[in-house]
């Protein structure tokens, strides 16, 4: 026997010192007393003796003659003693480092002390803690009596004698972390807030959950990584990817944590195993084995130390689960354009660069490739495995050539790593994998998903699915659950919008769809459900084209832009022509295309259908011309508008549809009154009022209504303009009023901004400036409000020809800045075809630049257009 043994009477036992307030966790103090008790060892307790002696020296003896520290803590602080910075209850805790310290917090603690606040999280911070949560005094001896044993059996293990040859040495732990190969890119925010919601109270079980390629893995790794040292038996990782059936899913959790066990033992092991233990356990890939989420649940049961972080691309649905969505990396925006600086600083753009330098060390990101690399990272939808794969091709295709090959990015985006999982070595591998694990339910929805573009709405999706949903109210039920169970798989995106649910799916996922839709020719169908549905949203009743109603329409409509635009190619591409037509001209729906401009994607359509209308019976022909005159009109190309009118009006004139005759005559008398053919003019414009004579006005409801009055409107302003180029200002001034009355009488924001702007120039041409001004001021009003900002520019453009007559030449300057910046952002618009343009060029910049001076004329305007960014809503007149 050695000498240093020592030879212990059979009362001297391990002492445990128990440190807590006393009133508050009376129970929770027995019970530790009870489990250590049940182990043969030595409660030590303030309790369980009187001395005659102040209380600190008593604890500090017991503290200095114990060898296991517990601490229990609920709400309370303690009493801090006159003279003392800390608690008695702290002091304790401070005293006993150097002992194994065994600390369980009581959850919940609605009413916990700021200071026991603070120090439990001094607490959380010592790597040599164990920390763990109960809930009642029955929980609290569980773990005591657990912890104790276990800790009692490593001190025995660690005082053995080794030897030091081969076969003592430690195995290395299984189910290590994965070392990664590659730096972390953009979610060091994201790694330390999934730290955070792990290390919270009361937190044992977090999903991460996102679509295939967001990084979910990736990001539980690092997490896992910054969390090891909070746990006092470390982390263990089990990789679920292989793992064909729920049931096997124990096994691999057990051999993960380096256990030897097999058959009807799996379940029972792995719970003896980590029931002791405080350990962060890591599943990933959980998706394809959700049968074994009733395991994590049992497990996370029996062992109350264990907390156990998920990746899926859908929630396990287990109480106490908190999911956190791996978003996609930041992309620029479209006004970042080619500036390094401002690309380089998200994080999107951060991985490609750094992904591309691997394979094409010289890769550097400049001004000549900036702006093609921002739009791949926006076309990839920020998702951290497409643009891997994306920069892997730099090294044979420079930014600019991927940019231009992206419509593929399906056959594009390969050739991913060999040392990754198959699945993730392609995009479209990756999508099969979601796609596969999906019901056969989920995958006939997700599909036909793939025919919106932008965001989408449940009643949208209920019409798409199926005749029978959409004629079937009671089948929301179902397609909403399919829905839903879309949204749990991440494959589609919740949003909010106005306070309605919106959905939408990525870019990339959305051509998965598509492809998949396509494979089958019933997919068709889908595509025309959409443009049905869409086409019939669009479609104007009658309040929807008056007053307040209007804005509310414009509103609803701007929310599916993308659908409808998606609706109108869908339709023209397969000759389906009429229905967009009278979208274009016949409804009135056309309004929102021209106030929220989006002008160019209707002539787009136009020309399009132009080129197909030789199939067309006469009056839809007639039509289509009319439409391509429109937007060839707004272009500024008069004479390849006034022959598209010309054709057209021929072709009207065999139908009975005198509001279309009377309107595209009124719109080629105004295109013969521009190019000074005012015999003409006339002759037109009088075809147009006899038409509209022939008509009452009690004759229309609904749309036409609406024409009517828009045809009286545009007989009036055109009439008054030929006026006022005459230099007959009153006699202008009496039709402009006449046609701001029939504007106001249909609440027609069209007909309103050409009406207002018309009797504006006419009381500027009479004297009346604040008149002038006054009608101006309204007009911008209402384009502003109708979000029609290049109308709104141009009514700027005649403020400041305003502001220069009464000799405000610093106003006008700015509000001429103001009119550029807006004009440049937005696009020309409309209006300008429709009016006289205010004067806005170099010749009045020059003119105002020397009644100013330069120094003046540089401020005025770079505050101009400084105020334009708000939008030409926004910009307050002040008269200065």
């Amino acid at each position: 026997m050695a000498d240093t043994d020592v030879i212990r009477t059979p009362d001297q036992r391990l002492r445990v010192f128990v440190s807590s307030t006393l009133q508050e966790l009376a129970a929770e103090r027995q019970a530790v007393r009870d489990a250590v008790a049940s182990l043969r060892l030595a409660p030590v307790m303030f309790e369980l003796g009187a001395r005659p002696h102040p209380p600190r020296q008593v604890y500090r003896a017991y503290l200095a003659q114990s060898q296991v520290f517990v601490g229990v803590y609920w709400q309370r602080y303690g009493w801090v003693a006159p003279g003392e910075q800390v608690s008695g209850l702290e002091d304790e805790y401070r005293l006993a480092a150097g002992l194994p310290r065994l600390i369980y917090v009581k959850s919940p603690a609605p009413e916990r002390e700021p200071r026991l606040a603070q120090m439990l999280a001094q607490i959380r911070d010592d790597a040599d803690v164990s920390y763990q949560l109960f809930s009642d005094p029955g929980q609290l001896r569980d773990l005591v009596e657990n912890d104790l044993a276990v800790l009692l059996s490593e001190q025995f293990q660690a005082a053995q004698p080794r030897s030091g040859g081969p076969g003592d040495a430690q195995r290395a732990p299984a189910g290590p972390l994965p070392a990664p190969a590659t730096l972390l890119v953009g979610r060091d925010r994201d790694a330390a807030a999934v730290r955070d919601l792990v290390m919270a109270e009361g937190v044992r079980l977090v999903t991460l959950t996102g679509p295939g390629g967001v990084g979910k893995s990736r990001l539980a790794v690092e997490a896992a990584g910054r969390l090891g040292p909070g746990f006092a038996d470390g982390v263990r990782f089990a990789d679920l990817a292989a793992v064909p059936a729920a049931e096997l899913v124990a096994a691999t959790v057990a051999a993960a944590l380096g256990l030897n066990t097999s058959g009807a033992q799996v379940i029972s092991d792995v719970m003896a195993y980590l029931r002791p233990r405080r350990l962060l356990l890591v599943l990933d890939n959980f998706e394809q084995v959700m049968g074994a989420a009733p395991l994590v649940a049992d497990l996370l049961t029996a062992a109350r130390g264990l907390v156990v972080l998920v990746t899926s691309r859908m929630v396990l649905r287990l109480s106490g689960e908190h999911e956190v969505q791996v978003p996609t990396l930041p992309v620029p925006d479209t006004t970042a354009g080619s500036a390094v600086a401002a690309v380089q600083q998200y994080a999107a753009v951060q991985l490609f660069v750094e992904r591309a330098r691997a394979v094409a060390p010289g890769f550097v990101l400049t001004s000549g490739n900036a702006a093609a690399v921002a739009e791949i990272c926006r076309r990839l939808d920020g998702l951290p495995l497409a643009i891997e794969l994306a920069a892997a091709r730099v090294k044979v295709l420079p930014p600019q050539a991927l940019l231009a090959r992206l419509d593929d990015r399906m056959g594009l985006l390969t050739g991913g790593a060999v040392d990754l999982p198959e699945r993730q070595r392609t995009l479209k591998t990756t999508l099969d994998w979601s796609f596969g694990l999906l019901p056969a339910g989920q995958q006939a929805l997700f599909v036909r998903l793939g025919v919106f573009a932008g965001t989408f709405g449940l009643p949208a999706v209920e019409a798409i699915y199926g005749e029978a949903a959409a004629a079937d109210p009671g089948q929301a039920g179902p397609v909403m659950d399919t829905l839903g169970a879309l949204v749990d798989s991440s494959l589609v995106q919740p949003e909010t919008h106005g306070g309605e649910p919106r959905f939408r799916l990525l870019d990339t996922i959305r051509e998965y769809a598509l492809a998949r839709l396509h494979e089958d020719s019933s997919g068709w169908a889908a595509h025309d459900r959409h443009a049905a549905y869409f086409l019939a949203l669009a479609e104007p009743a009658g309040p929807d084209l008056e007053d307040h109603g209007q804005l509310e329409w414009l509103d609803r409509l701007e929310t599916d832009h993308d659908n409808l635009a998606a609706a109108l190619s869908w339709l023209v591409d397969q000759d389906q022509l009429e229905p967009v037509l009278r979208v274009m001209l016949v409804s009135g729906a056309w309004r929102f295309w021209w106030l929220r401009g989006h002008l160019d994607e209707l002539a787009r359509n136009a020309e399009a259908i132009v080129a197909k209308s030789e199939r067309l019976p006469p009056y839809e022909r007639g039509l289509a011309l009319a439409a391509a005159g429109f937007h060839r009109q707004a272009l500024g190309n008069q004479a390849a508008s006034r022959e598209y009118f010309e054709q057209s009006l021929a072709l009207l004139r065999r139908s009975r549809d005198k509001l279309r005759i009377a309107y595209i005559s009124a719109v080629l008398g105004h295109l013969s009154a521009l190019q000074h053919d005012y015999a003409r003019a006339s002759d037109l414009l009088d075809q147009s009022q006899a038409q509209l004579h022939q008509v009452g006005d009690g004759e229309f409801a609904g749309p036409d209504r609406v024409q009517h009055l828009l045809d009286l409107a545009l007989l009036y302003n055109f009439l008054g303009q030929i006026r006022l180029s005459l230099a007959d200002h009153n006699g202008a001034a009496q039709l402009f009023t006449q046609a701001l009355s029939a504007a106001r009488h249909g609440s027609d924001r069209f007909t309103l901004l050409i009406s207002l702007y018309d009797l504006a120039l006419a009381s500027q041409a009479q004297g009346d400036l604040r008149g002038a001004a006054g009608h101006l001021a309204e007009g911008r009003r209402i384009a502003a409000a109708a979000g029609d900002q290049a109308s709104a520019a141009y009514y700027l453009e005649a403020l400041a020809d305003v502001a220069r007559l009464q000799d405000n030449p610093q106003r006008a300057v700015r509000l001429l800045a103001a009119a550029a910046a807006v004009l440049e952002a937005n696009g020309s618009g409309w209006l300008h075809a429709w009016v006289p343009r205010a004067p806005h060029g170099d010749d009045v910049l020059t003119v105002l630049r020397s009644r100013t001076g330069d120094a003046a004329f540089d401020d005025a305007w770079a505050r101009g257009r400084s105020i334009a960014g708000k939008g030409a809503g926004e910009i307050t007149f002040d008269g200065s």
